[in-house]
């Protein structure tokens, strides 16, 4: 990182000029001196820099990028005129050239990820990412579709990099479900320990430590894929409100479930007369409590229904 330190003291002291009143130049990139600087270096170089030299930081790797672009363009021409081990000598060159692209875009993703979050606009240069990436074959070129799919299986930047992405994703949703398990069971003793816990109450916070946790687990395991978790996450957001919107009834019974969770009205195999149904209780959710009457019938009543009317609880101690 010392190599660095000149740059950043170069770009910090055009910023003091430029807050004095100093007409300063135009902001020059210089991120890209180094084509292959680590990413997380990238990374700490652009967290100081202003909108401004982001823009130039992003058009500069923008142009080595369009430049791999064209490489890749001119190889992959040559590839369909030539034939043999010409051919094949000229598609390991592509397959190189295609890595180097990869390489390209994390970096000139990682200058417009800093440029998004200072207000930048990004627009146009993701829309050149998603134009140039990827592979062009001819399905008639059995030869060359074979020798391009080798070559991306065994390229660092195709591959194996996805490879190890899925790995590191079912990894991922493996231990957080074995995290979950364990916290579930933490829980539930936890909570035995006090006397007045109702075993609905019990299993539901122990159902939702579990799930809550495997949904963690899941939005960390994304990321390993190496998806932009942000819109998913805003996504989720704004789909959960439009839900919640349309089941405004079934959020009723929501919050019925949780009034009863917290004030024990009744408890597992207790027996209950609740809007006007007699039966011991089976089970309950959220949503709902499930009742078995004497006759053997499973009764599922809506818990708003339960909570706005009378409970009799014909177990209860006189």
């Amino acid at each position: 990182m010392k190599t660095y330190f000149p740059v950043l003291l170069s770009l910090a002291t055009s910023m003091s000029l430029a807050t004095l009143g100093v007409a300063a130049e135009p902001p020059k990139p210089t991120t890209v001196s180094d084509p292959k600087i680590a990413v997380s270096d990238l990374q700490l170089m652009a967290k100081p820099l202003t909108k401004a030299q982001l823009a130039a930081e992003a058009d500069a790797w923008l142009g080595l990028l369009q430049s791999k672009a064209t490489e890749i363009s001119t190889a992959e021409i040559a590839s369909g005129k030539a034939e043999g081990d010409e051919k094949t000598k000229i598609l390991e060159t592509v397959a190189q050239l295609r890595e180097e692209r990869t390489a390209l875009i994390d970096r000139l993703n990682a200058v417009l990820a800093a440029l998004k979050a200072k207000g930048g606009t990004t627009t146009d240069h993701d829309a050149y990412i998603s134009a140039v990436s990827g592979i062009a074959v001819k399905m008639t070129d059995a030869s060359g579709l074979w020798t391009t799919l080798v070559h991306w299986l065994k390229s660092t930047e195709g591959g194996l990099r996805y490879g190890k992405n899925i790995l590191l994703f079912l990894a991922t949703l493996i231990v957080f479900k074995i995290l979950g398990s364990a916290l579930g069971k933490v829980t539930f003793r936890a909570m035995g320990a006090f006397k007045n816990v109702s075993s609905l109450l019990r299993d539901f916070t122990v159902n939702t430590v579990r799930k809550v946790t495997f949904f963690v687990g899941f939005v960390v395991a994304l990321s390993m894929l190496e998806v932009n978790i942000g819109p998913f996450l805003a996504a989720m957001g704004a789909a959960g409100f439009v839900i919640a919107f349309a089941l405004q009834g079934t959020l009723s019974n929501f919050a019925a479930g949780i009034m009863i969770l917290l004030y024990r009205p009744y408890d597992m195999g207790d027996t209950v007369t609740v809007a006007g149904v007699k039966g011991s209780v089976a089970s309950m959710s959220l949503v709902s409590t499930v009742l078995k009457n004497a006759d053997g019938h499973i009764v599922t009543v809506p818990n708003s229904s339960i909570w706005g009317g009378t409970i009799t609880n014909h177990s209860a101690p006189a």
